[in-house]
């Protein structure tokens, strides 16, 4: 062989092993699936958390990756909150092998419509948002939770405790709405069970209404007929806007609070100016008038960089710092993603089981909304402690603004 020979041998062995290294290297990646609302009326859940995701996976392969090994977003469908598009995201997401762990969908319809899918692929799934009990505890909140599911949302009991609190120490006459699908009926159970607890009396009156109904006049005048002197309704931000404005054309004049809802962007935008007085629940991580610190700062700061932060729909409207509810959609992702890699460097590996063995291994991990401490019995980031009243006052610079609730 000529040394010409020898030497197109040897660039063409070096170009196959530089090809092979490239293709080990993607193979190698760490792989999250995720879908969400990406789209539609309830994209600031999806499209926040794959957001969050995004920022997660950023610093955590700015530091070296986990394993040694990058991480990526290899898959992000879009399910509008539709529980039978999620089934076919999750479906298509369990049937790629090569998906290490999940981030779930956001609303408690899609997610119980997938969970139980999720549970027998066996791969580390997490719940952004969804606050149904039963996803995390099918059994009971006191029996163990799934194997392999772990939660940043505000878990319906948690969310009563916080609410029920509130409105057991200041009302006689509690009167509940919530909507129908899994979160508002178990939300309403819950609360209603905390309130008759602390009260030694039940709700006078509890309402269903459907989601995305445009008119709840009938409900809150058998309400408002009952004699409540409060109004708690749980579910989602668009239907509390109508149910506000049903509340002014029925001349219902009692204060409403309502569950994490009430802070979101589609309350605020359909209510306008009548969402003042309103008081709601939500994670305080990013409370006005407060600077973040720690995990939520520099989750805040790394949006801003991205991102930016001019009258965005996450962000919010104050240059200064997140709105509240950019906790439970960007920071919902980004602590999903940080929770489950480090279940995977614990694990030392991507196998499904090792993965799930080792989140019961987490402890005192600090993230933006909380710090994880993790057992058979406790998969949940968020506890009653981590949640503030606010409400929305008239603003000096906006018509409306969210303040910590002095009530």
């Amino acid at each position: 062989m000529t040394l010409r020979t020898s030497k197109t041998w040897l660039a063409a062995g070096l170009g196959l092993a530089l090809a092979t290294l490239a293709a080990g290297t993607s193979a190698q990646t760490i792989k999250i699936g995720n879908t969400g609302a990406l789209t539609g009326p309830y994209n600031e859940f999806g499209e926040g958390t794959r957001r969050g995701i995004e920022l997660a996976i950023d610093r955590i392969n700015a530091r070296g990756g986990v394993l040694g090994r990058k991480v990526e977003l290899a898959i992000s469908l879009d399910d509008q909150l539709v529980p039978d598009r999620a089934v076919q995201n999750i479906r298509r997401i369990l049937d790629s092998k090569e998906i290490d762990v999940i981030v779930g969908p956001g609303g408690s319809g899609p997610t119980l419509a997938v969970i139980d899918m999720v549970t027998v692929d066996g791969r580390a799934y997490c719940n952004p948002q969804a606050q149904t009990p039963s996803i995390v505890y099918p059994d009971g909140t006191d029996k163990p939770a799934r194997k392999n599911v772990i939660a940043t949302a505000i878990q319906n009991d948690v969310e009563a405790k916080a609410l029920g609190g509130y409105v057991a120490t200041r009302f006689k006459k509690i009167g509940i709405m919530h909507e129908s699908t899994g979160y508002g009926v178990s939300g309403a159970q819950l609360l209603g069970a905390e309130v008759e607890a602390l009260t030694k009396s039940k709700a006078v009156a509890v309402e269903s209404y459907n989601q995305r109904a445009q008119d709840m006049t009938a409900q809150i005048s058998r309400v408002q007929r009952a004699g409540a002197d409060v109004l708690v309704v749980v579910g989602l931000g668009a239907d509390m806007a109508v149910i506000r404005r049903n509340m002014l054309r029925a001349g219902f004049d009692v204060p409403l609070i309502t569950s994490g809802g009430g802070i979101s962007l589609p309350y605020k935008e359909g209510a306008g100016e009548l969402a003042i007085g309103t008081r709601a629940t939500m994670l305080a991580t990013y409370a006005p008038g407060k600077t973040p610190t720690g995990m939520a700062k520099e989750l805040a700061d790394a949006y801003a960089a991205k991102f930016g932060k001019e009258k965005d729909r996450w962000w919010g409207d104050d240059p200064r710092s997140p709105q509240v509810y950019f906790a439970l959609t960007v920071g919902a992702g980004f602590d999903c993603t940080n929770m489950l890699m480090e279940a995977v460097r614990i694990a030392g590996s991507t196998d499904k089981d090792k993965v799930v063995a080792a989140i019961n291994q987490i402890k005192g991990l600090a993230l933006a909304n909380g710090t994880a401490n993790f057992s058979p019995m406790n998969r949940l980031l968020v506890r009653p402690q981590d949640l503030g009243m606010f409400e929305y006052i008239k603003g000096e610079k906006n018509p409306v603004e969210l303040a910590i609730s002095k009530q």
